[in-house]
């Protein structure tokens, strides 16, 4: 099983890139007419094992919210109270951080 240490430092690692590769594609679209290459992607520079380290954390938590909590809502900071609610009906857990995320997962596991 991996630690929340560990999965906390993967998830904030996969931000710092993604917001690096958008931040870097904002620039290159405003000097678009000083660029000859109709390439403005820098996703390219991104590490291209993302997809299959996601797929490796969803299959070991038996899930698929990962890739929603990291795409669907930006790693979380898109994320409000009652995006998720339990199968009671009533719990709304709190998924705003990492490290919440992760506490969910587990306690989910463990059902």
């Amino acid at each position: 099983m991996i630690t929340k240490k560990q999965f906390v430092k993967i998830i904030n690692h996969l931000k710092e890139v993604n917001d690096f590769v958008n931040e870097t594609n904002d620039k290159a679209k405003k000097l678009n007419d000083a660029i000859i290459s109709d390439f403005y992607n820098t996703m390219s520079l991104a590490i291209t094992f993302e997809d299959d380290l996601i797929k490796v954390l969803e299959n070991m938590f038996e899930t698929d919210l990962i890739s929603w909590w990291l795409y669907e809502l930006d790693y979380g900071r898109s994320f409000k109270i009652g995006y998720l609610v339990e199968a009671d009906g009533i719990t709304k857990p709190d998924l705003g951080t990492s490290e919440k995320l992760y506490d969910y997962l587990v306690k989910n596991m463990e059902e």
